[in-house]
């Protein structure tokens, strides 16, 4: 987690925490309604990936978080990602999920 928020960071992601959360195709859809989402390269190393993505995002507007997901390579799982401003702000995205 700390490496993809790192990496979102530098990117310039406004992120200060981070969850993460078990990769499905509708949980990915359903925080995609209300955030902005980009999937990142799981074949490449997570901090020039997610670098990558996070610079080619439109992440303009006030959207309050950020969802980062991959969908799994050979021997690495898939995964999402929601980045806030606080950790506990990213946990409350993920609750309004349940």
């Amino acid at each position: 987690v700390a490496t993809v928020l790192l990496a979102a960071r530098e990117a310039g992601a406004f992120a200060r925490g981070a969850v993460n959360v078990r990769y499905a195709p509708e949980t990915v859809e359903a925080l995609g309604e209300s955030h902005p989402t980009v999937e990142f390269d799981a074949e490449r190393s997570t901090r020039e990936a997610v670098v990558d993505a996070v610079d080619g995002a439109d992440l303009s507007g006030d959207a309050d978080a950020l969802v980062l997901y991959q969908t799994g390579a050979v021997g690495v799982e898939p995964i999402a990602y929601v980045l806030a401003p606080t950790a506990a702000d990213a946990a409350r995205v993920v609750r309004g999920l349940v």
